[in-house]
């Protein structure tokens, strides 16, 4: 199974980012990728037109949640899963160390706000600093409810994350501090929620990141890193530890390390999934139209990493 790592903070940043394209080259050789090209009888560079469901009119992102299914992926279904679970979208759902001194809780439709927060709370340790919510003002669309295990009355993802840390770590609903900044975009608020705490104790915080562009979209998951690194205290030799679902480890994983890299901050990753082997989706009941999704996402990263000084000042 492929996972992406990182060398460790001490190691100078040039070191860091050749290993990472090491790895990289390594993804964009393997066997199961190519099968997948076979089977869906198109290339790396062509899988992007062909089969990205996210772009919208106007250059806007379409949110995956509204995605429909793709039939005519049907026939092959079957085949692409193994090839996928090779790439690791379905098994990477332990931390590759027992010790994380801050946990990110990555922000996403209302179930996995809850299923995710519940996850790091399983990973916190004794010199774990802080444990928060990257999350972004994206209005809670009316089909998570419907399809959430959960319950919330917030209305934004940046919302519901601090319900699901109230719920899951028994912090007070009415009790906390907002930083705040309005913009008559939606894309551009931002807004830092800092729960009262003990003095030396775990500090437990949620973040709603501005996006860069936020004339296109809301903040991903670069946007919500840089705002939460440059607002959360993060020092050199912090273990960061990053929570998700686990078809998206690698591509978000790829996503916090350009950020990592390109202003060389001195820090590990690791990104880990939260769902257990027992209940990750089976061949029947994954949707691969989805799953390619994320597929594009992590070939667009892979580029960006190659491309790292002639794109810098538009990242």
């Amino acid at each position: 199974m492929f996972r992406f790592v990182m060398l460790d903070h001490t190691v100078p940043v040039k070191i860091r980012e050749a290993h990472l394209k090491e790895q990289m080259e390594v993804f964009l050789r393997s066997e199961a990728l190519a099968e997948i090209f076979d089977l869906l009888g198109t290339d790396r560079d062509r899988i992007g037109k062909t089969y990205n469901g996210r772009k919208g009119k106007n250059g806007k992102v379409v949110e995956t949640l509204v995605l429909k299914p793709d039939r005519k992926l049907a026939p092959v279904r079957k085949k692409l899963y193994p090839l996928l679970a090779e790439l690791g979208f379905f098994h990477i759902n332990q931390p590759l160390s027992g010790k994380h001194s801050r946990i990110l809780v990555l922000g996403g439709a209302l179930n996995a706000c809850f299923v995710r927060t519940r996850c790091a709370s399983e990973w916190k340790d004794p010199g774990t600093l802080s444990i928060d919510g990257l999350s972004c003002y994206r209005p809670v669309h009316p089909k998570e409810r419907s399809v959430s295990a959960f319950s919330s009355f917030s209305e934004t993802e940046f919302g519901v994350l601090s319900d699901a840390f109230c719920k899951t770590f028994s912090l007070p609903e009415n009790d906390y501090q907002d930083d705040f900044r309005g913009d008559r975009n939606l894309n551009g608020i931002s807004c830092i929620r800092r729960f009262p705490a003990e003095s030396g104790s775990c500090l437990y915080r949620v973040y709603a990141a501005p996006s860069c562009e936020p004339e296109l979209r809301r903040a991903d998951t670069k946007d919500t890193l840089k705002f939460f690194v440059e607002n959360g205290g993060v020092s050199p030799g912090d273990t960061l530890l990053a929570v998700t679902h686990n078809p998206y480890c690698n591509r978000q994983f790829l996503q916090l390390a350009y950020y990592i890299i390109k202003n060389d901050i001195p820090v590990d990753l690791d990104v880990v999934g939260c769902t257990p082997d027992d209940q990750v989706e089976t061949e029947k009941t994954y949707d691969p139209f989805r799953q390619l999704q994320v597929l594009i996402g992590i070939l667009d990263w892979i580029g960006r990493f190659h491309s790292r000084g002639s794109r810098d000042s538009g990242d």
